[in-house]
């Protein structure tokens, strides 16, 4: 198993071993909302994470340590992300 705790969460997230950032980088270049709901209920279940603003922060900084893997994909992480989160203000 990777060394990198980062590899490790990508690998639960994903559901299959993920050893190296190339192999980071490809899953989440091949689905990128699979990344973008983990982060997401993350995001919701968190006590830090009071609203949509609050929910954007918890995103970007969790971009931020996903940097070295998530590259060209964090616009369309965001847009998901963002979708999932647009729910909330939505009346039931």
């Amino acid at each position: 198993m990777a060394s990198d705790p980062r590899l490790r969460q990508l690998s639960r997230i994903y559901n299959r071993t993920l050893e190296t950032a190339a192999d980071a980088r490809a899953a989440i270049m091949a689905s990128p909302g699979v990344l973008a709901s983990a982060l997401f209920l993350e995001a919701a279940a968190s006590d830090d994470v009071t609203s949509t603003a609050a929910a954007d922060e918890y995103l970007e900084s969790r971009l931020a340590e996903l940097a070295p893997f998530t590259g060209a994909t964090d616009g369309e992480i965001r847009r998901q992300f963002d979708a999932l989160v647009a729910r909330w203000d939505q009346p039931p």
